[in-house]
C-alpha cells in the first residue's frame, strides 16, 4: 500500500475511526429511526481517531521505535503529525462532549479504564489489562460496546438486545485481529486463543456472528433484520478465509471493514 492517502485512511486510524462513527449511527437509527447524523456521532469519530492514534503512537514509542510492521508506518514516518492528530481529535472531542447531558456519560466513564489500562500499566511494574491470558479481547469489546452503543443510544433508550449484539460482533472482529498478532503476542508473553487454538478462535468469531445475524432477523422488522443478517452473514464470509497468514493490508483494510457493514447494511436495506 504505497499511495500516502491509502496509508493514512487505513493506518492512520480514519477507516477505523469512521467504521466506529457507523455503528453509533446504526444504535441511534435502531433505537428511534432517526437517520440524522448528530453531535454523538462525531464525538465517538473523533474520540475514536484520536485513541487509536495515541496508542499507536505510545506503543511505537514503548517498544524503542524498534517495530517495523506496517501499522507503525504513519507513526513512524509521521510523529509529529500524528500526535497533532491525536491530540487534536481529543481536544474536539472534548468541545463536543459539552453539548451533551451530564447523564449520557456514565458509558464513556466506564469505557475510559479499558482505555486507558489496555496499553498503561495498572500500577508501576504491573500488568497491562492486554497482558491478561485470553482476555484481551473482552476489553476491546466492552469499550467498542460503551462507546458505538450505549454512550450515543443511551439519551433515547436503546433496544436492549443492541448492546449485547455490538459485543458479540465487536468481539469477533476481536478474536480476528488476534490472529493478526499471534507472533507479536507470543513475544510479549500475551496468552490469547488465537495463539494456543487458530481454528476454535476463529469459529468462535463464527458463531457469534452467526447469533448477530439470526437475533437480528428475527429481533427487528423485516427490513432492518435483513440488511444486518445479510451484513453479518457477509462478516461470517470475510472471517471463513481470515488466519494468521494475512498481510497487515488484509487485516487494516476488510478485517476493520467488518465494523462498517452492518450500518451499510441499514443504510441500504433498512
Amino acid at each position: 500500500m504505497r499511495n500516502p492517502l491509502l496509508n493514512w485512511l487505513f493506518y492512520g486510524h480514519i477507516w477505523i475511526a469512521l467504521a466506529a462513527a457507523g455503528l453509533s449511527w446504526q444504535s441511534t437509527f435502531l433505537s428511534s429511526g432517526d437517520a440524522t447524523v448528530h453531535a454523538s456521532h462525531y464525538f465517538v469519530f473523533f474520540a475514536t481517531l484520536g485513541v487509536y492514534t495515541l496508542h499507536r503512537l505510545l506503543s511505537y514509542r514503548r517498544a524503542g521505535g524498534q517495530p517495523d510492521g506496517r501499522r507503525y508506518r504513519v507513526v513512524a514516518l509521521h510523529p509529529g503529525i500524528s500526535l497533532m492528530i491525536g491530540a487534536g481529535s481529543l481536544l474536539v472531542a472534548i468541545s463536543l462532549a459539552f453539548s451533551f447531558p451530564l447523564r449520557a456519560f456514565w458509558p464513556v466513564v466506564l469505557a475510559l479504564p479499558f482505555t486507558f489500562f489496555y496499553l498503561i500499566p495498572l500500577y508501576p511494574g504491573g500488568r497491562r489489562l492486554r497482558d491478561l491470558p485470553y482476555l484481551k479481547v473482552v476489553w476491546v469489546a466492552l469499550a467498542w460496546t460503551f462507546m458505538t452503543d450505549l454512550f450515543p443510544a443511551f439519551s433515547i433508550h436503546a433496544r436492549p438486545v443492541e448492546p449485547v449484539l455490538r459485543f458479540f460482533f465487536t468481539l469477533s472482529v476481536a478474536l480476528l485481529f488476534d490472529l493478526r498478532d499471534v507472533d507479536l503476542d507470543r513475544r510479549q508473553g500475551v496468552r490469547t486463543l488465537a495463539g494456543a487454538h487458530p481454528g476454535r478462535n476463529r469459529a468462535l468469531a463464527m458463531i457469534l456472528l452467526l447469533i448477530c445475524a439470526l437475533v437480528s432477523f428475527l429481533r427487528y422488522q423485516p427490513a432492518t433484520g435483513l440488511g444486518l443478517a445479510i451484513a453479518y452473514g457477509m462478516a461470517m464470509g470475510i472471517a471463513r478465509w481470515t488466519s494468521a497468514g494475512r498481510g497487515e493490508d488484509f487485516f487494516a483494510t476488510i478485517v476493520n471493514g467488518i465494523l462498517l457493514l452492518p450500518p451499510l447494511g441499514l443504510l441500504l436495506l433498512g
